[in-house]
């Protein structure tokens, strides 16, 4: 998912769905969806700069409780972490 366009982040608090929308190479419109979420953390520091380009997804990682997490770093040094039951990953094209 590197270089992907990272368009917007939503989350649904009481179905607890975390929904990103993102922008592949192609210029596509994608989704990555998070369901039974526990935990969100959305940073933006910009430590790096500004940027809406994701440089990297790490996961998802099965945890000790259950949960998977997912991790989203952002071409401006922010990393967003996601910990939810299950994820639904678009393809990864490009």
């Amino acid at each position: 998912m590197h270089d992907w366009t990272l368009v917007s982040l939503a989350f649904d608090w009481k179905d607890a769905c975390v929904t990103l929308t993102l922008l592949n190479p192609n210029s596509e419109t994608v989704s990555l969806k998070a369901e039974n979420v526990v935990r969100l953390f959305v940073p933006k520091r910009n430590d790096w700069g500004r940027s809406v380009s994701v440089n990297g997804v790490m996961g998802p990682t099965q945890q000790a409780d259950g949960t998977e997490t997912l991790q989203i770093e952002m071409q401006s040094g922010d990393i967003i972490e996601i910990a939810a039951g299950s994820f639904v990953l678009p393809l990864r094209t490009g």
